[in-house]
């Protein structure tokens, strides 16, 4: 009588199954602690206001102490009256921007509206404050910019996705140099790369004394009869989109109060945001 033979996967087969089974006990248990580890991690969230910044000064200023100015006295504030943590992320403003649209942060400040950015960021209103765009040009050079049409003759320098008035922004007839900061922006100018630069005045002005560049760089004659409301946006993404009313409510909250007045008159006294409310006005 033949003998019984006992039926073997061959070798290979064997281990491409056992590799299988192994693969789909790593990807479960993936799955679970991911589902465990932000189960965990929402209510610290929900603690936190995380907001990102990049530098900008006035608004923003990083330096030895730290990062503060505007912005961060304002966002400082907003956390304390929201009982929340602020937590602070440094990034270039591009990728503060794709922060907010992916909402790995819940707020960003300093926004400048346009409806491209209102698919993915909620504008709290009311705006805390405003700049105008402003040109600027080299001292002694014969630089005429009296009309927006002088522009088109020009090498015009602007900060990368920056939003200054229309038609400027989305005017593809002028030969516009970028970077990524305003002090970049008046060393280029400085350096003659560029004829002209275009730059939001309190930010501009602040450089230039920071800089004692007032001997080498002024403001040219044209002024666009234009001004960007400033905001604190929130994430579209964030679990703040069922406080933006509250937020709203401090923001109203401190302008009355007179503190955003007070911050501004710290950090940009000539801004017209540095008035106080008249019934708040300190007297003499």
């Amino acid at each position: 009588m033949p003998a019984h033979r006992k039926f073997d996967l061959p070798k290979r087969p064997r281990q491409l199954v056992g590799f299988i089974l192994l693969a789909a006990i790593i990807i479960v248990c993936g799955v679970a602690i991911t589902r465990d580890a932000r189960a965990q991690s929402e209510p610290l969230r929900q603690g936190q206001l995380r907001a990102a910044f990049s530098v900008w000064e006035p608004f923003v200023i990083d330096d030895a102490s730290g990062p503060h100015g505007i912005d961060m006295a304002i966002l400082t504030e907003l956390s304390h009256r929201m009982g929340k943590v602020l937590v602070l992320q440094p990034c270039p403003w591009r990728r503060c921007l794709k922060m907010l649209e992916e909402g790995d942060i819940d707020v960003l400040s300093s926004f400048a509206y346009t409806a491209e950015r209102e698919k993915f960021a909620f504008y709290i209103k009311p705006a805390y404050s405003r700049v105008s765009p402003v040109f600027y040009v080299r001292q002694g050079k014969n630089t005429q910019i009296s009309q927006y049409n002088d522009l088109k003759t020009l090498a015009v320098g602007s900060v990368v996705d920056s939003r200054y008035f229309e038609p400027f922004d989305s005017d593809t007839s002028l030969n516009k140099f970028e970077a990524s900061s305003e002090m970049l922006l008046l060393r280029m100018l400085e350096a003659s790369r560029v004829d002209v630069i275009v730059g939001s005045d309190a930010n501009v002005d602040f450089e230039i004394r920071r800089n004692n560049l007032g001997d080498i760089i002024r403001k040219a004659d044209f002024r666009p009869d234009h001004h960007n409301d400033i905001h604190i946006a929130v994430s579209r993404n964030s679990p703040l989109m069922s406080q933006t009313d509250q937020i709203s409510k401090i923001i109203t909250d401190l302008r009355e109060e007179g503190f955003i007045a007070r911050i501004h008159a710290r950090y940009w006294p000539a801004s017209d945001d540095a008035k106080y409310p008249d019934q708040l006005a300190p007297t003499e």
